[in-house]
């Protein structure tokens, strides 16, 4: 195996021009070097080939078609930079495995279903009450506010700004800032998880992570995913594709939308508010977390027949 070749310097170079842009690309990047170690592992030191990406997109039998179609579609894009610099590089097509982005279908989950969830981290292995009381209060938090799971688990002391009544999201996708006001049935919660953090483990510093795990270690988005999988089973046992912690934020934007109907607001007005408090660029972007729900599209009927007529059965 080598150390370094050419396509790993391109890896690099590519990296770094796209974070000179703005962009994170953290699971690009991710995809890419592991994509660059492979050519090491097979000691290549030549240009991008298309038998090198098939060969690397098809690597493996377990892969799923629209895995390697996303393999397949990173390393297309790399492929575009790097033929404007090296013309032996060669650039593939995408779609020799169909699809590499399918919306799945979200589950909205219920207020039980919710409240059972957050009931299982109490059976969470928490030597000190720290990581049960933790993942408790994360779920309740993104139930209310549809914070993005890598925002909730990065929130400092300094951001979370009980006394305003909101929390600061800094450098967000897209480096984007943001105030999230809260409730104040969640600023009470906040409230007292902060309080029994410091009974347990001594005040914190403002720079310090405001949900931590057993101990006070850095409860991390991979940490709150795993204990999220660990309580699911049992809530959803007879569900054959489980709910997915990401699930939360659609189920947020839904409510949301729901409520308003409910309310009698202008939904179309609204959604620009929506838009802006789950941080995204374009108001199109929330669309993709709404779901056609039977409450919505009961509200929704019940509308047309208020304005067009029907017998209302």
């Amino acid at each position: 195996m080598i150390d370094s070749n050419r396509i790993s310097s391109q890896v690099e170079e590519y990296i770094a021009y796209k974070r000179s842009l703005g962009y994170l690309i953290k699971i690009e990047s991710d995809e890419l070097r592991r994509f660059a170690k492979y050519t090491r592992d097979i000691d290549y030191d030549g240009p991008l080939t298309l038998a090198l990406t098939m060969q690397w997109a098809t690597l493996h039998s377990h892969y799923s078609q629209m895995y390697m179609a996303r393999r397949l579609e990173t390393v297309h894009t790399f492929a575009v930079y790097v033929s404007a610099f090296d013309n032996q590089a060669q650039v593939p097509q995408t779609g020799a495995f169909g699809k590499a982005h399918r919306r799945a279908s979200p589950h909205i989950y219920t207020n039980e279903e919710v409240l059972l969830l957050m009931e299982g981290a109490n059976h969470l292995c928490s030597p000190d009450g720290i990581r049960s009381r933790t993942v408790a209060t994360a779920i309740a938090l993104m139930y209310a506010t549809g914070l993005r799971v890598t925002e909730l688990t990065s929130l400092q002391h300094v951001n979370v700004r009980l006394d305003d009544g909101c929390l600061f999201i800094s450098n967000s996708k897209y480096k984007k800032d943001r105030l999230v006001p809260l409730h104040e049935t969640v600023i009470t919660e906040l409230t007292g998880y902060r309080d029994f953090i410091v009974g347990k483990i001594g005040e914190r510093l403002p720079d310090d992570y405001f949900f931590v795990s057993s101990y006070g270690r850095r409860f991390s988005t991979r940490s709150f995913e795993y204990a999220f999988q660990l309580i699911r089973c049992p809530v959803f046992r007879d569900i054959e594709k489980k709910p997915r912690l990401y699930d939360l934020r659609h189920t947020f934007a839904c409510n949301t939308v729901k409520r308003w109907h409910l309310e009698g607001e202008d939904v179309n007005q609204k959604l620009y508010v929506l838009s802006t408090y789950m941080g995204h660029v374009h108001p199109e972007d929330t669309y993709w977390y709404l779901s056609a729900t039977p409450e919505l599209l009961g509200i929704a009927a019940h509308k047309y027949e208020m304005r067009f007529g029907g017998n209302g059965k």
